[in-house]
């Protein structure tokens, strides 16, 4: 595999994409519930294609992912070449979930328990590799409004 599994929840999510897959590889319902009783290393290697073509197609359309930490955010801007952080780290316990936390730091941001990230650097493997190994360790799809956000605060010339 070159991902990792859908769970169980993802694969019910995309139960009629699913069906498509196992259609285009001419395996109708009969023969997919025949295949899980006879041949269960076909059907976790159905599992597993269907799993990577998904994660495949996930990331490549993926443009911003975010993670959140105590007192802290980081955007990701996925671009085809490089990956630019957009981040913000206070020595506080805020939460970036909330209103009130951003609250908070447009009114304390150039306080000393605020430092803010702007760094870009070009793939140091495949993009959707990147992409991945970021979502594993917490990220999450974004649309990009906070790393706009952020941007905001940070002036160009910051590193």
């Amino acid at each position: 595999m070159k991902y990792r599994r859908l769970t169980k929840e993802q694969f019910e999510a995309l139960s009629v994409e699913f069906a498509q897959f196992l259609a285009s590889q001419s395996i109708d319902h009969n023969q997919w519930q025949a295949i899980k009783l006879s041949a269960p290393h076909r059907a976790e290697a159905q599992l597993d294609a269907f799993s990577d073509l998904v994660w495949e197609e996930s990331l490549r359309k993926t443009c911003f992912i975010n993670h959140f930490s105590p007192g802290g955010v980081f955007a990701f801007h996925a671009g085809q070449m490089s990956l630019t952080l957009f981040g913000v780290k206070t020595t506080t316990d805020l939460d970036f979930n909330n209103p009130e936390s951003w609250q908070w730091l447009s009114e304390h941001w150039q306080d000393d328990s605020v430092s803010f990230y702007r760094e870009q650097k070009p793939y140091d493997k495949k993009r959707t590799q990147v992409l991945f190994e970021l979502i594993e360790r917490g990220g999450i799809l974004s649309t990009g409004a906070i790393a706009e956000r952020l941007e905001a605060f940070i002036p160009d010339n910051h590193s």
